[in-house]
């Protein structure tokens, strides 16, 4: 007699889950650095804004190394720095912030 076996989870489920706690740790880390550097450009100062449009004074997160350099820190707070839009397109500043 043949006893039926439920069927497995799907696949899908499995990716969809652990992309739903990926974008949640990298929110908490991206909080975290805002939090730490008080909005403000860590290279100039100025006070920047959390915003989509791409503006001079929007805060984008920049990664010391890189996140694929350096996996294990790719959640880090430490090490990462809020720059404005303009400071984070110019090289010079980022050579600055890599240690």
């Amino acid at each position: 007699m043949i006893h039926p076996q439920p069927k497995p989870p799907p696949v899908i489920l499995d990716r969809v889950q652990r992309r739903f706690a990926l974008e949640a740790k990298a929110r908490a880390f991206r909080r975290a650095v805002w939090a730490r550097d008080g909005a403000c450009c860590c290279h100039c100062g100025r006070r920047v804004l959390k915003t989509h449009q791409t503006v001079s004074r929007r805060g984008e997160v920049h990664h010391r190394h890189g996140r694929r350099v350096r996996p294990e820190d790719r959640f880090n707070p430490d090490m990462a720095v809020l720059l404005c839009s303009l400071c984070h397109a110019d090289p010079a500043v980022i050579a600055r912030f890599r240690t």
